[in-house]
């Protein structure tokens, strides 16, 4: 089991150390290629729109066949993403680049997760994937520090960096064991509709729409707000760092605290300061608080993350189907939205401004909420009925 969870581990952390290195880079890339919030937005989305794509058949691969296979083709296209974007001498090949990543994030977090899951006692997964957010956010510290040094020495230095890091992590899926591998259960359809019929999964998904709506706004808008004022690519890399760095902590936390109060109270805390984070930006801020703000949000990720995936593992308990189906379900959710959202808060803020951007998010982030709380009492209320 351990060293299942060292291998679910580093993948969890290379995909936070890519995903976040081009942050900083935007004002860069802006600059370079001449590019609007929006072209900013497209490059940014084309990892969650190959992500969706592959997310739900590569978590039904993974029941079917083991999620360790699935886990190790992901971290091959992680290493030939992170090739790519050290060498890329156009934007149209960044996008590619971007989008190859999507496909193995899509593999890494519906199957590693799965893998984890699978062969983790129900009473244990808060912690375990308590401890698998700390490694994902200590990869997001990473992230803006290589975009830093990209931004400071070179992208190839920088990315081919990455590139051996990806290497260490496939050397380490590679050795680990399969583990329990689940039985054949019913076909992708049938799993699919089971699945989103489900208040428990209606719960989480509501969560996961949280995430996508504060994150991809803040992300976005505040680090170009951040820019525009004047703050180098370096100072945007360590703002990033520091807020994932607070993640790391949370992470580790946060396992036991979703043992206290549950995975659903967990992922409540976690929705509630994005939506209080997201609506403060929308007020006119000096340089600091717009980077404190940055750094506040980093730690709800693996708070909601600890929360997320236990209550997913339970639907499909309560269901009898292979994790990995659900997993891509709620990835697809969170993900999806997390391609649409910068693109709409790119339109919104160019029309009507920045503000108004980070309000609807924070509004839609409380009728999300509302929604989670009705769907977690109709689960409480089916519980009680069998």
């Amino acid at each position: 089991m351990q060293r299942i969870r060292l291998a679910v581990g580093t993948t969890m952390f290379i995909d936070g150390l890519l995903y976040l290195a081009i942050f900083p880079l935007l004002p860069i890339f802006t600059e370079q290629y001449d590019l609007s919030k929006f072209d900013a937005a497209i490059l940014l989305s084309a990892y969650q729109v190959t992500f969706v794509v592959i997310a739900i058949p590569a978590g039904w691969l993974a029941g079917r066949f083991g999620p360790r296979h699935v886990v190790i083709a992901g971290l091959a296209c992680f290493v030939l993403a992170a090739a790519l974007f050290a060498v890329a001498p156009t934007f149209g090949i960044l996008i590619a680049a971007r989008a190859l990543q999507g496909v193995a994030g899509g593999c890494g977090w519906s199957a590693a997760m799965s893998w984890l899951t699978e062969n983790t006692e129900r009473e244990r997964r808060s912690r375990t994937v308590g401890l698998m957010s700390g490694l994902s956010a200590a990869g997001a510290v990473g992230g803006p520090v290589i975009g830093a040094l990209a931004a400071a020495t070179s992208v190839l230095l920088a990315f081919s960096l990455v590139a051996v890091i990806g290497i260490g992590a496939l050397i380490i899926a590679l050795l680990a064991p399969a583990g329990r591998i689940p039985a054949p259960g019913p076909s992708m359809v049938k799993t699919l509709r089971a699945l989103l019929g489900h208040p428990t999964m209606i719960t989480a998904m509501c969560f996961a729409f949280t995430v996508a709506l504060c994150f991809a706004t803040v992300d976005l808008l505040a680090v170009l707000e951040l820019g525009s004022r004047g703050v180098s690519a370096t100072a945007l890399g360590l703002i990033l760092a520091a807020g994932a760095l607070l993640g790391v902590g949370v992470g580790a936390l946060s396992g036991r605290l979703g043992e206290r109060i549950g995975s659903f109270g967990l992922c409540l805390l976690g929705a509630i300061g994005l939506a209080a984070l997201t609506a403060l930006l929308a007020f006119p801020l000096p340089i600091w608080a717009i980077a404190a703000g940055i750094m506040g949000i980093g730690p709800l990720f693996p708070l909601l993350m600890t929360g997320i995936y236990p209550l997913v593992a339970s639907t499909s308990d309560d269901l009898g189907v292979a994790h990995g189906t659900a997993n891509g379900v709620i990835n697809i959710f969170w993900t999806g939205a997390t391609a649409v959202v910068p693109l709409a808060a790119a339109q919104i803020a160019d029309a009507f401004g920045d503000a108004a951007a980070y309000s609807t998010a924070a509004a839609l982030t409380a009728l999300l909420i509302a929604i989670a709380v009705v769907m977690r009492s109709r689960a409480r209320n089916l519980s009680l009925s069998h």
